[in-house]
């Protein structure tokens, strides 16, 4: 009977001893969990904000080359609608038969050489795309925005292009023989009118108009790209 009730304490006491190791058993399972949890949280977080950081950084990058993109159209654009006018008044004069404006014609014809040209230092979404940090930009507005821009700058390079080959491929060659370069004379004054050159200044006129037209594009586009990443920085601060 003694011995019965021993083995009934022991098996009591070992149970107790283990019911106390499965609840400091549990105890540190779920301390070592929590801290998991909690770093995971801690490096979550501070990956989020190395994101933001990141994508600020890139918003501003973006905002600063749209101002130089910017000004340099407003630049070339100026440039552009000048040479416009003059093209123009050598039209006129050229269509007017006026003699007496022989030199003046001479110079406006030089001046046909002169045209817009746009230059910008890198293709900011092809550099955001290779660089990676297009992913950081959640903005879909801003992104598709700047896809946009760079058609429109795609389309300023083609009609300047466009220019530069009339200029090379029909100006000079008609020019060459009629005005000496040094002097500014002309030693074929007939063939000054000729059908050629004022073809010539007629496409230069509209070259420069559409030239114009899309370069206003692409500084409207650009001011409302700088409203969305200005409320974009806004937001993130």
């Amino acid at each position: 009977m003694t011995r019965f009730f021993r083995h009934i304490q022991f098996r009591f006491g070992t149970e107790k001893k283990f019911s106390a190791y499965f609840i400091y058993a549990a105890g540190e399972i779920f301390l070592l969990v929590i801290g998991i949890l909690l770093a995971l949280q801690i490096n979550n977080w501070n990956s989020n904000r190395k994101d933001r950081e990141a994508a600020t950084k890139a918003y501003q990058n973006i905002s600063q080359q749209l101002t130089e993109d910017r000004n340099e159209l407003i630049s070339v654009r100026d440039f552009n609608n000048y040479y416009s006018v003059r093209y123009k008044r050598a039209s006129e004069l050229i269509a007017g038969h006026a003699a007496e404006k022989t030199d003046s014609i001479a110079i406006l014809i030089m001046e046909l050489s002169q045209y817009s040209d746009f230059h910008r230092s890198e293709n900011i979404y092809e550099t955001l795309v290779n660089s990676g940090s297009i992913k950081l930009l959640k903005n879909s507005n801003i992104t598709s925005a700047l896809q946009k821009l760079e058609m429109t700058y795609t389309s300023i390079n083609k009609l300047e292009d466009i220019h530069w080959e009339i200029i090379l491929n029909e100006l000079y060659p008609e020019i060459r023989g009629v005005i000496n370069y040094a002097t500014l004379e002309i030693v074929k004054p007939d063939r000054i009118r000729s059908v050629e050159i004022q073809n010539f200044l007629v496409e230069s006129i509209y070259l420069t108009k559409a030239k114009e037209l899309v370069y206003n594009k692409a500084i409207n586009e650009i001011d409302t790209l700088g409203d969305e990443i200005a409320k974009e920085l806004n937001h993130k601060n």
